[in-house]
């Protein structure tokens, strides 16, 4: 998954998108600049994509990621994916998690996020008993 904004082509945006361009190259951050069919629109598609004056920035210039404020300028990045956690468990946990594993290793995320939210409603209805 890629960010990407895009810029309509007027002589304005094309000096911005030149600007746009150097501060990635600066940032030694690839980007593919592309054009509409009809050349009314760039493009900019990348794994994050620098634009380091924050007043150059357009909420209507987002098509795919988000923008996040840096320093003095904004950085657009994909949308969040899943995230990596580092935990330190303890043996008895690790244990517990690899049977929750091994039951588990044959359904899918749905059947076990269905199975689990039945559960968490059995056990609350007969705790409200």
């Amino acid at each position: 998954m890629k960010a990407k904004i895009r810029l309509e082509n007027t002589v304005a945006n094309q000096e911005l998108a030149r600007k746009i361009r150097e501060a990635n190259r600066l940032a030694e951050n690839t980007i593919d600049i592309s054009f509409k069919d009809d050349l009314s629109e760039i493009f900019f598609e990348g794994e994050r994509i620098v634009i380091p004056e924050k007043s150059w920035f357009e909420e209507s210039m987002l098509v795919k990621g988000q923008a996040k404020e840096k320093d003095k300028g904004i950085e657009i990045f994909p949308q969040d994916k899943g995230k990596t956690v580092n935990l330190h468990l303890d043996a008895e946990l690790v244990s517990e998690l690899n049977e929750i594993k091994n039951h588990t290793m044959s359904k899918t995320q749905h059947d076990l996020i269905l199975e689990l939210f039945k559960k968490g409603l059995d056990q609350y209805n007969k705790e409200k008993k």
